[in-house]
């Protein structure tokens, strides 16, 4: 399998059909062997429906209840059968078209993340002013204490080689703190990480609340913790 998609997703009936669909008319034609997998994290509405119906072909991984967004990639990750396994969110903020940019980056890299603040990012909707001051202020924080040198580490769109799944297998945030976990245990494992820049048009329906940014603090002092205490030594590669 040359290429796996993992959508996180949790009450997206409205959201995920329009996502499915572009996906599939995007790659009809093309060379790639694809699955596109969607991990439902326990959601109420008619996400697993909606999602069948829009592309019968997807696998579905299931959560019995709601455990996080990191539980989900986390699963979905796992679940993969692709060489590159590309984590897209449910409501397509940066398009399909730029996962050729990140299998170009993929040729020299283990890991290529997207980057709204990346020189050559072409943000052309940008999230509401507070949830921008809070996204700057946290990415100071996240930079020194888990992710130097990265200038988005949240953005939810990342590819991965398959021998980076390691990572995974050690992530322990299930909620939206994941992202610095991961990378900050790539960067243990010595996978090289590359950041390009990505088309953004935010969604306002974004499932990100304001206090979830002071629980993403919390975490962020928990990946400290957890290196402090060897947690992640064990099994690094």
């Amino acid at each position: 399998m040359d290429l796996s998609i993992v959508i996180p997703a949790y009450n997206e009936a409205d959201r995920l059909p329009g996502t499915l669909r572009s996906i599939r008319d995007f790659f009809r034609g093309r060379p790639e062997s694809l699955e596109v997998i969607v991990v439902d994290d326990g959601s109420t509405d008619e996400t697993i429906q909606t999602a069948k119906m829009a592309d019968p072909d997807a696998r579905i991984v299931s959560h019995p209840r709601n455990l996080g967004k990191g539980a989900a990639v986390r699963s979905g990750m796992l679940a993969a059968q692709g060489d590159q396994r590309y984590l897209c969110d449910a409501d397509l903020s940066t398009p399909i078209s730029d996962i050729d940019h990140f299998l170009v980056a993929a040729k020299t890299s283990d890991i290529v993340i997207g980057s709204r603040r990346a020189a050559g990012a072409n943000v052309t909707k940008a999230q509401t002013w507070w949830k921008s001051l809070l996204g700057q202020f946290g990415n100071v924080f996240i930079q020194l204490l888990a992710t130097p040198g990265i200038k988005d580490s949240q953005c939810g769109f990342k590819l991965f080689a398959a021998h980076t799944m390691p990572i995974f297998e050690l992530q322990t945030i299930q909620r939206w703190g994941y992202d610095f976990e991961i990378l900050f245990l790539a960067r243990q494992c010595g996978f090289r990480v590359t950041e390009i820049p990505v088309t953004w048009v935010n969604d306002p329906r974004s499932k990100v609340k304001g206090l979830d940014y002071f629980k993403t603090f919390a975490e962020l002092f928990q990946i400290r913790l957890n290196d402090l205490r060897g947690r992640y030594k064990q099994k690094t590669v």
